[in-house]
């Protein structure tokens, strides 16, 4: 029934259609801000929708669907080979420089972060439409998927951690090996493999893109969707890279960058500006691949191997340590702060996962190493440690936040900092009956300051101040926090005391 299902040449086309068409209805609400029809549409709810239920989705279907969303919704990717049908290209110009989505991928999350994507309606606007059009342009270009390939930061990091997905296309090599006609590669009822993958010979799920094309063309039903053993192409060494493994090892200094404490233990430098977060990214990206390459020319002094084989090999050995950091940073940073979850069965459900990256990361190096693995075994274990123990809030926390308790006298003035990820002072005492002043520097990123109890909600772009006034404050305790998805989550809050 699945195979029959797969290969009807309305699908996955119609899906994508539909996926496209409210794509655009999307744009248009984000454009105008509301539009009514049966019921009433608002920007705020297509952010919601975007950002905080979207975005955690693909993380958490990665694992079991792979890069289902790439071949079977995605309307950028429909608006890449709607580019490609207008004007057909034969060669791929830029196949060899396979580097540049990995660097692409930083640089737009760089700009995201600088430029308040998450929280700003405009901004969402302006990005989606970019890609959308830019998809269009590159598949005039490119033959093919070319910005699926080469240019989407999404379906770059998705690529990557799909490799540990529990599907993917496989086929009978005896039937493809004993093919002439090769439909697969060359086309037959649609449209050969948009990627380039070589399908009669297909391991691996990285640019496999699930769009069911090489099924529909293959007259001998050797390809199929298949449930595969999760990161066994990586055990068996398909298609490994030198660029693919610093990207992996890159995202571990960047997600350390993703919470209040790793961001204070990378920023080298204090000052107000915008592009300090660019400085983050340098020194915690850079830091975190020196010590990659120092560890993997001690592991090819252990093991006796060579350098440039070790560096390939090493990367792949902490990405189930990647993914699983990344899939807590993204599906609880959203996802949460809507919940009334108790925050120590939050920090044990992230110490649970954790675990299990570990130990899929260490079998892996005992893989690739034998017995002379410990040098990387070494690594993972300091890298778990520094995240159950000092970056991950829970009851292992060996360093809580010990932020002393500003005592506000009447009429003063707080000066507060806001910075990625938190505030300083991030507890406030006050009387109360008074008013309370607070004017909050933002050092760094767009942030905003909330207090859910008494109304109050300010944006504060990089390098600006604003102060703001709480008159009549009655006593309790209010929280203060950032609402951009993913930053209260990240330890960017606070508590204002009042007595």
């Amino acid at each position: 029934m699945l195979d029959n299902f797969l290969k009807k040449s309305w699908n996955p086309l119609i899906f994508r259609i539909f996926a496209t068409l409210g794509f655009l209805f999307a744009l248009l609400i984000l454009y105008f801000g509301s539009l009514k029809l049966i019921l009433d549409f608002n920007s705020n709810l297509i952010m919601l929708i975007l950002w905080v239920f979207w975005w955690p989705f693909l993380y958490i279907t990665l694992f079991f669907l792979g890069r289902f969303w790439c071949g079977f919704i995605c309307p950028i990717g429909l608006s890449n080979e709607v580019g490609n049908s207008i004007r057909k290209t034969r060669k791929n110009l830029i196949v060899k420089y396979g580097w540049i989505p990995f660097v692409l991928f930083f640089f737009i999350v760089l700009w995201e972060q600088i430029s308040g994507l998450f929280s700003s309606s405009r901004i969402t606007l302006i990005f989606l439409s970019v890609f959308f059009i830019s998809a269009f342009i590159i598949g005039m270009l490119l033959p093919r998927w070319g910005f699926c390939k080469s240019f989407c930061p999404i379906g770059t990091i998705l690529g990557v951690f799909s490799r540990l997905s529990i599907i993917g296309v496989r086929t009978n090599k005896d039937i493809c090996i004993n093919c002439k006609t090769k439909e697969c590669i060359r086309g037959g009822k649609v449209e050969p493999c948009p990627m380039f993958n070589y399908v009669p010979s297909l391991e691996s799920n990285k640019d496999c893109l699930l769009c069911t094309n090489c099924i529909k063309n293959c007259p001998h039903n050797s390809a199929k969707l298949c449930f595969v053993k999760p990161g066994k192409e990586i055990i068996n060494k398909i298609e490994l890279n030198l660029s693919e493994s610093l990207f992996i090892i890159a995202l571990l200094g960047f997600e350390i960058l993703l919470t209040s404490k790793g961001t204070q233990i990378f920023r080298i430098i204090n000052t107000n500006n915008i592009w300090i977060r660019a400085i983050d990214f340098t020194f915690g990206i850079g830091l975190f691949i020196l010590i990659y390459f120092f560890i993997t020319y001690v592991q090819s002094k252990v093991s006796k191997t060579p350098l440039k084989q070790n560096l390939i090999l090493g990367g792949y050995v902490f990405l189930p340590l990647a993914f699983s950091i990344m899939f807590f940073l993204v599906v609880f940073g959203f996802i949460t702060p809507l919940t009334n979850i108790n925050e120590s069965y939050i920090a044990i459900s992230k110490y649970a996962i954790l675990s299990i990256g570990t130990i899929w990361s260490i079998i892996l190096a005992r893989n690739f190493f034998n017995k002379k693995s410990f040098v990387y075994v070494l690594a993972i274990i300091l890298i778990i440690s520094l995240w159950m123990f000092v970056l991950i809030p829970g009851p292992l926390n060996l360093f809580p936040d010990s932020s002393k308790v500003y005592l506000a006298k009447s009429g003063e003035v707080v000066q507060m900092k806001a910075f990625s990820m938190g505030f300083n002072p991030s507890v406030i005492k006050a009387k109360s009956g008074g008013y309370l002043d607070i004017n909050i520097t933002n050092t760094d990123i767009i942030h905003t300051f909330d207090i859910d109890e008494l109304g109050v909600q300010i944006n504060l772009n990089g390098g600006e101040s604003k102060k703001i006034r709480i008159n009549a404050i009655k006593p309790g305790k209010y929280e203060y926090y950032c609402n951009i998805p993913g930053h209260r989550e990240a330890g960017m809050k606070g508590w204002l005391i009042i007595e």
